[in-house]
């Protein structure tokens, strides 16, 4: 069975692709290399459009495999039709949860450590300046209870903060989120008034597109830091840079931006109110090692004739879940 990775990003771990898929042709193709799909029996995707029209160019194909867990680019009732597989792979314990939480704790340590203006002052001689805040003793609230921000959640209570966290829908009977206090996601506003961090860990779906807006924010007390590792599409840009811009919150840590690859030019890159990565959340040595393992299972499973993993037409019927 011929693997396809879609996009020449994958050409740096094709050695690698090639030992973790030993027996199996791996091919590397740019996205829009429709030529490479006409004998693909697996297509693994980054977050990219895979919608009817490309899937009618393979008609060979028996599973899209989201690398990573985001998977909203993926038409899942177009594969249904056409009875092929639409999967990603698990978030927890793969390392992409476990990571992007890390993440998720760098930005809020740097802001609350004021580490760039640290840094100024080093240079400058001076030692005891400026001065931080702890994360012990104060409250965050986690947007969205998925895996990625449960996993969060349990960071920061080890850290000694309290935590609120916000879902689209309520935990189900015998589930422990390890937050102190849930809102739904009507009570959001609610939710981020008195606490210093907010922590958006939250899909990326029509209904949440835009959802983090200029109301949201001045809801945020002035003293609060804005932190995203989920997408850059569930903040409103304008809203955001106007709220750090009009002072009515103190800072925001970003790893993801509403285009990827982003501009050099983005004003957020260097902004002295903002830090940002990336999107290196799930970029570690544990989800590659994960991520690689749980491909390769699926692409025997499906050369057997039997159904692969995470598939996503399967996940949380008649439950909307974060990852």
């Amino acid at each position: 069975m011929k693997v396809v990775f879609w996009g020449k990003e994958f050409s740096r771990l094709k050695e690698t692709l090639e030992r973790n898929l030993e027996g199996r042709e791996v091919v590397i193709a740019d996205v829009g290399d429709d030529s490479a799909l006409a004998e693909a029996g697996m297509l693994v995707v980054r977050p990219v459009t895979v919608d009817d029209r490309l899937l009618s160019k393979a008609p060979r194909l028996k599973l899209v495999q989201q690398w990573g867990a985001g998977a909203e680019g993926i038409d899942v009732e177009a594969c249904r039709r056409r009875g092929i597989y639409a999967c990603n792979v698990p978030s927890i314990g793969m390392g992409n949860a476990e990571g992007v939480a890390e993440v998720a704790l760098l930005h809020m340590l740097i802001l609350a450590k004021r580490l760039f203006r640290s840094r100024e002052k080093l240079m400058e001689g001076k030692v005891y300046t400026p001065p931080g805040i702890t994360l012990w003793g104060k409250t965050a609230c986690v947007i969205g209870l998925g895996n990625v921000g449960r996993t969060i959640a349990s960071r920061l209570k080890a850290f000694g903060m309290t935590v609120r966290g916000v879902n689209r829908t309520p935990p189900g009977d015998g589930e422990a989120w390890g937050v102190d206090e849930y809102f739904p996601l009507s009570g959001l506003k609610d939710a981020v008034k008195g606490a210093r961090f907010a922590v958006a860990a939250l899909a990326l779906a029509p209904e949440t597109e835009g959802l983090l807006d200029g109301d949201f924010f001045s809801a945020m007390d002035g003293d609060a830091f804005f932190i995203n590792v989920a997408r850059g599409g569930i903040v409103s840009r304008d809203a955001l840079l106007e709220a750090l811009d009009g002072g009515k919150i103190a800072g925001a840590g970003l790893d993801v931006l509403w285009e990827e690859p982003h501009r050099t030019d983005d004003p957020f890159l260097t902004h002295p109110k903002v830090s940002v990565t990336p999107h290196i959340g799930g970029v570690n040595d544990a989800a590659m090692e994960g991520t690689l393992r749980f491909i390769a299972q699926n692409a025997a499973l499906v050369a057997e004739g039997r159904e692969p993993m995470g598939r996503l037409d399967k996940k949380d019927r008649g439950r909307r879940r974060d990852p």
